[in-house]
């Protein structure tokens, strides 16, 4: 009798277990996107950070700094204040951006800030230079694609705390806080026709190129051979890469356009290097970075 009842409880254990774990499978995506859609909560950064931010990102006078869920305003205000920028805060809360409207009277850079009461997710962000952000992980990561579409290669984007989860940041400095910077990379992934102005004569090469990120890898193509790019790197629209071509380094540097490269090409024995132009055209259609 005493095995019966167990054997019956542990039916109705099992039971009862089975349709907890079904509820349970059915709502995880519901709760999952409901955490997505949190609003992440106002804490202000402390002015100390705020600096930390602002030095991290290099803000200069010509900046156009975004902070995305900007708050009472602070890093904006600062922006414009300490470094002569103009900013521009986006904020869901409405009392916040009259707040912050205030606070930028009272500092006296009403005409180099403004404040919009929006979404992060749908705001008008294009014309950044600069773009700070101290949201919850989701969010950021929610924002990558936006960002990694509609700024200008060269754009500075700097978290605080919660950096991206696949992107690699240009660089990471921890003071009290930890903050992230990274660099908007032009879309250089593809094939180019690079031509070299020699003094003697022109050479063309076939570069394709591979990227993540800002992480590029890849080689030329010549006449019967391939020559790997080393040391190959992507800073905003800047790149580099060296190509070794019969027993020289030729130490490339450029800026990217959308369909073209144009820069300087290095080479020689010892400290005095001689110098020629380089250019490349797309030969691809661009592609994701």
């Amino acid at each position: 009798m005493t095995r019966q009842v167990s054997y019956s409880s542990w039916r109705v254990s099992r039971t009862l277990y089975g349709v907890t774990f079904v509820l349970l499978y059915l709502l995880v995506p519901a709760v999952a996107a409901a955490v997505l859609d949190v609003p992440t909560p106002y804490v202000p950064s402390t002015q100390s950070n705020v600096d930390e931010m602002l030095r991290l990102a290099a803000v200069r006078p010509n900046d156009v700094v975004y902070d995305l869920g900007s708050g009472d305003g602070r890093v904006v205000i600062s922006a414009a204040r300490d470094w002569g920028a103009r900013g521009v805060g986006i904020e869901l809360d409405a009392k916040l951006v009259a707040e912050s409207r205030e606070l930028a009277r009272r500092d006296g850079v009403v005409d180099r800030v403004s404040f919009r009461e929006g979404d992060v997710l749908k705001a008008s962000i294009g014309d950044a230079t600069v773009v700070t952000m101290y949201l919850l992980t989701p969010l950021v990561n929610r924002l990558e694609p936006r960002l990694l579409a509609e700024l200008k290669p060269g754009t500075r984007i700097v978290a605080h705390d919660y950096g991206f989860a696949e992107w690699k940041p240009d660089r990471h400095v921890h003071v009290s806080k930890n903050f992230y910077l990274y660099v908007v990379p032009a879309r250089v992934a593809g094939k180019w026709q690079v031509t070299v102005s020699l003094p003697t004569a022109s050479r063309e090469y076939e570069l394709e190129l591979a990227q993540r990120f800002q992480e590029i890898k890849g080689g030329a193509r010549v006449t019967g051979g391939y020559l790997p790019a080393f040391d190959a790197r992507l800073v905003g629209e800047r790149i580099e890469f060296v190509l070794v071509d019969d027993h020289l380094s030729y130490r490339f540097e450029g800026r990217v356009s959308t369909h073209a490269i144009e820069g300087v090409v290095r080479w020689g024995h010892g400290p005095r290097q001689q110098e020629s132009t380089w250019r490349a055209t797309r030969l691809t259609a661009v592609t994701e970075g």
